[in-house]
């Protein structure tokens, strides 16, 4: 066998293998859209310095987010599903027009995934998608560790699509997103817990 057989064999055997690998998952980059982040009620209570903390994952399956409907290739986030749910956060706070601090904070706004899910069903010439994101979320008073707030969002996207649309899926989990963000946004009771008087602390 001369050598620039074996080479272009190796070549063609790397090839396939990448593919294979390729193959193996559908990655979705899911991205909330600050562009579109409007001000809502929570813009209604005074400017707060607030603590958004890491996200816990608490999904039951946290390896993917779904199936693709032709085969059983795991659909997955290219970023940590925790990471660019806090990211979603950092945005519609900030947005809102209070300030994300690390350090001397008033608010500390801890918060859970539940759920980022999509359902994909194929038909015949279509897709049918459904996809869902839920967070609970808590607002702590940072000098007291009182818990002011627990509240739950949802938000969720029902869309079909072409069998041949790649971006459908990314679509749907973008919406979702951006739905469970802007019940947080809107919802009175958060917005009251961000605008409370907060006790002063003496410091002695």
């Amino acid at each position: 066998m001369s050598a620039r057989f074996r080479a272009s064999s190796l070549l063609a055997i790397a090839a396939v293998v990448g593919l294979l690998g390729c193959s193996r998952s559908v990655t979705l980059d899911v991205r909330y859209p600050d562009a579109g982040v409007n001000r809502a009620m929570l813009a209604s209570a005074r400017p707060r310095r607030v603590d958004i903390r890491p996200l816990a994952d608490r999904r039951a399956d946290t390896a993917r987010i779904g199936v693709q409907a032709d085969g059983d290739k795991p659909i997955v986030t290219s970023r940590a599903v925790a990471d660019i749910v806090r990211e979603a956060l950092v945005s519609e706070v900030q947005k809102n027009g209070h300030a994300v601090v690390a350090d001397n904070a008033e608010l500390v706004l801890a918060a859970d995934v539940d759920e980022f899910w999509l359902d994909a069903v194929a038909a015949y010439a279509s897709v049918h998608y459904v996809g869902k994101v839920a967070l609970s979320v808590a607002v702590v008073d940072a000098r007291t560790g009182e818990t002011l707030v627990t509240r739950r969002y949802v938000g969720i996207r029902r869309q079909q699509a072409k069998r041949d649309d790649k971006h459908a899926g990314l679509e749907v989990m973008d919406t979702a997103l951006s739905r469970a963000l802007h019940d947080l946004a809107t919802d009175v009771e958060l917005a009251e817990a961000f605008g409370a008087r907060l006790p002063r602390v003496r410091h002695i």
